[in-house]
């Protein structure tokens, strides 16, 4: 796993902390971090984010249901070939 990445993510996950957020809130903007990193599988967006302390099957299943044809923000679309994309620009 790459640790600059890890590092990343944690930062953001300790920022959305002091907003407050919920962890269900916090998981949706580190899937779209993951997704705008280059992490477009969901097994490794899963990974990733267990690796920094979320429960796996909570991300896949928020992965699973943020599922959107025409996303928009804080979710997320899948290509036919499995991989994720984040909302474009509005």
């Amino acid at each position: 796993m790459n640790e600059a990445l890890i590092t990343r993510l944690r930062t953001l996950d300790h920022a959305l902390k002091d907003d407050p957020k919920n962890k269900h809130d916090r998981a949706h903007v580190l899937i779209n971090a993951c997704i705008a990193e280059g992490v477009v599988h969901g097994s490794h967006i899963v990974d990733v984010l267990a690796g920094i302390g979320f429960n796996r099957r909570h991300i896949g299943m928020t992965l699973k249901k943020g599922i959107q044809p025409n996303p928009v923000w804080p979710y997320w679309g899948r290509h036919e070939d499995g991989t994720f994309y984040a909302p474009g620009p509005t």
